[in-house]
């Protein structure tokens, strides 16, 4: 199963009380629809829409901090005026000038808390729908955008008309007053929903798998349902001068034009068959459809197929009849209609897609964005990161599957075999990254892990070392075979911790041309993170700490249950950072039989995969573009601090060690007075003494044989070592 598969099962299986037949019901709804209403139905089958978004009733944040993010994702919606397009870009809205249509620039990046369904223009204002509520911005000016407010609805779709605005949920449709861009009062009602709306004249069309409803909402206190336009499933609707236009999806797909003069008595006056479309924008005698598709409705009868070019997209928007269109498809495309019988594909920019994986070091953060390649960012100014280079896999259904870098090398897993799905890239100008050489991997891989000349694969099946001493011509050197799918990697010493969809594997890479298995814990394990005899794996629902202090029998500590699925695990010090589902999780592991959360920020969208650089933690949120976060209540991330100004380490000797061992501090200064403790794997601890002098002996004839741990604490200072006790 690919990890699209496994993500939509997961998702099925998350909520609460949800039945068989339910997520069966929530598959079928889905057959055929656009993204922005696949979503929609997700929520259709949800009793309650809290287990989507707990974020409605809870703090956005608990000792996390969001620092800077880079929001692009999937195109989905767009709308513009005059010269400017406002284009939906996963957690984001990019601003263009479109003055030259055919290179498009850039004027702003719009960070908004959630990924955006649908961006209004009103005035100077910016009413973002997102998957989560809607935000509100001063576009006055555009280059310098003002956020106003964020209200927590329950919104899958809205649109405005003059000071009302209309909405739709998953189980009513509502009238709110706007009353300033900060402040919206609900005036009324009705238990009727959809995923698609629009109005005029104080009527509502609602688009929906069972029909396209028109909602009377003259009296805005009252709204009600007039009657039933089609009861054939519908995915866009536009309402103009007394006309409806919407498109008919399922079993036989349409636009379709009717007369909607009387609400109460509307009647179809023509159709175009075939003709299906997401997103619909009139100008004067036209039609435009996603798609890309132009109507000649000016006979408001049959309407004319004036063109047609299958290039997809979700939205559209048209500046002039007779200049560009602009459609929302993996970025902004621009379409030339100066000959609309005969229209010319210009452009593709700002191509983005779900990012899966990111990697930071240094200044250089590496994201694999699915269908968009490798994306490079300039994460210096981590509150402001900026897109630099991108390796584009150029096939259109080539993906990106995951991604790390290494000094001036970059490492990309594809599911292409051509030119191959292992690439090595010079990434040393990260503005023009460029392909080196590649090599074949059993099957396309999910993660990876660069160590010295080799790199590490963990893919469907199998795990996989290949040599990367020669960046232009990659090698295998050695693989062994796994029971199943795996989407976790974790390189400890001379040992590879793999994340399973049915188990923990720990591989022997000692001798990278032999890897063997040499331990198995029965688990959903997905994401995993190591450090030192203590593993944390990610599974459905919950987190474990797994004991690997014996890499041949590992067991299960504790585990922590939260929502979400746990692909992205990292650890620092006694500190984890755990991705799953909308959410950053932090947790103190310093006793792994008893860990707590002490800290979480709300994503725009689910947290697949983290990554620490510095004080800083990474995650890549899958349609909501890479965040940067920080945590607030310990000033940061690092390991045990060292002590300021001196080389300090701690040696114990002998080590392994029977009875008796010394423990040294260099650096430690005459006179101060300092705690050595031991600790076994699971964080207990087993002793502790004052020590007055830079050497201390540690008896340890009543211990059993295992990994021990020692610290040394000077005040709020501490460095540590390990031992074992044979």
């Amino acid at each position: 199963m690919n990890r699209i598969g496994l993500l939509m099962l997961l998702w099925g299986l998350a909520g609460v009380g949800h039945t068989g037949s339910w997520r069966e019901m929530r598959e079928e709804a889905g057959k055929g629809l656009p993204p922005r209403i696949q979503y929609y139905n997700r929520l259709k089958g949800e009793p309650k829409l809290m287990s989507f978004f707990p974020s409605l009733d809870e703090p956005e944040s608990l000792n996390v901090r969001l620092v800077g993010k880079w929001g692009r994702g999937p195109a989905a919606t767009i709308t513009g005026r005059d010269s400017l397009v406002y284009l939906g870009l996963g957690s984001e809205v990019a601003i263009f000038n479109v003055n030259t249509p055919h290179n498009p620039r850039i004027v702003n990046e719009v960070q908004c808390r959630y990924v955006v369904d649908r961006v209004i223009l009103k005035d100077t204002l910016l009413y973002c729908v997102l998957q989560g509520g809607v935000e509100v911005f001063n576009i006055a000016n555009p280059q310098s955008v003002n956020r106003i407010k964020y209200f927590p609805l329950t919104v899958v779709d809205m649109c405005i008309q003059d000071t009302l605005a209309y909405t739709i949920s998953a189980d009513s449709f509502k009238v709110y007053r706007i009353v300033s861009p900060d402040s919206l009062l609900r005036l009324g009602a009705c238990a009727d929903s959809g995923y698609y709306i629009a109005a005029d004249s104080g009527f509502a069309y609602l688009c929906d798998r069972w029909g396209l409803y028109v909602i009377d909402a003259t009296d805005p206190a009252n709204p009600h349902q007039a009657t039933i336009l089609t009861g054939a499933q519908t995915g866009a609707v536009l309402v103009d001068s007394g006309y409806c236009y919407y498109t008919q999806l399922g079993s036989s797909t349409a636009f379709v034009v009717a007369d909607v003069s009387d609400p109460y008595a509307p009647f179809e006056r023509g159709r175009r068959p075939n003709t299906p479309g997401g997103d619909i924008h009139k100008l004067g005698f036209y039609a435009y459809l996603s798609g890309f598709q132009i109507m000649d409705v000016a006979g408001h009868g049959s309407p004319t197929q004036i063109c047609s070019l299958s290039v997809g997209g979700i939205g559209v928007w048209t500046r002039s009849p007779y200049s560009y269109s602009f459609v929302a498809i993996a970025g902004l495309m621009t379409i030339n209609i100066s000959d609309p019988v005969n229209p010319q594909i210009d452009t593709v920019v700002a191509r983005a897609d779900l990012s899966y994986d990111v990697s930071a070091s240094s200044a250089l953060a590496c994201v694999a964005n699915y269908r968009a390649g490798m994306k490079l960012l300039d994460v210096g100014n981590p509150s402001a990161p900026t897109q630099i280079g991108e390796y584009d896999t150029t096939a259109p259904s080539a993906v990106v599957l995951a991604g790390t870098s290494r000094n001036t090398f970059g490492y990309v897993l594809t599911e292409m075999w051509v030119p191959a799905n292992l690439r090595v890239l010079d990434v040393s100008s990260p503005a023009n990254p460029s392909y080196l050489g590649g090599c074949y991997t059993w099957n396309p891989g999910e993660a990876i892990q660069v160590r010295e000349s080799l790199a590490y694969v963990a893919e469907d099946n199998h795990f996989e070392v290949f040599s990367i001493a020669n960046p232009r011509a990659p090698r295998l050197v050695g693989s062994c075979g796994l029971p199943n799918s795996s989407y976790g990697l974790c390189l400890r010493d001379t040992l590879a911790f793999v994340g399973n969809l049915t188990s923990l594997q720990i591989v022997n890479v000692a001798n990278p041309a032999t890897p063997t298995v040499i331990g198995v814990r029965g688990m959903r394990a997905l994401g995993v993170a190591v450090k030192d005899t203590l593993a944390l794996v990610g599974g459905d629902g919950k987190f474990y700490s797994v004991s690997v202090a014996n890499p041949r029998s590992p067991y299960i500590i504790d585990s922590l249950v939260q929502p979400g699925a746990y692909y992205g695990l990292a650890i620092a010090g006694n500190t984890a950072f755990a991705g799953g589902g909308r959410m950053l999780r932090v947790v103190d592991i310093s006793s792994p039989d008893s860990m707590r959360s002490i800290g979480y920020h709300f994503a725009p969208d689910y947290v697949l995969r983290v990554c620490l650089r510095d004080s800083l933690v990474f995650a890549a949120c899958e349609a909501g573009g890479v965040c940067i976060f920080e945590t607030t209540s310990t000033g940061g991330i690092a390991e045990d601090r060292q002590f300021a100004g001196r080389n300090n380490r701690l040696l114990v000797t002998p080590n392994p060690v029977r009875n008796a061992a010394a423990v040294r501090l260099e650096g430690w200064s005459p006179g101060s007075t300092g705690t050595v403790s031991v600790f076994d794997a699971t964080g207990r601890l087993l002793k502790s003494f004052a020590v007055r002098s830079q050497t201390a002996r540690l008896d340890l004839t009543d211990m059993h044989p295992g990994v021990l741990f020692v610290s040394w604490t000077q005040g709020n200072e501490r460095v540590r070592g390990k031992l074992i006790k044979e």
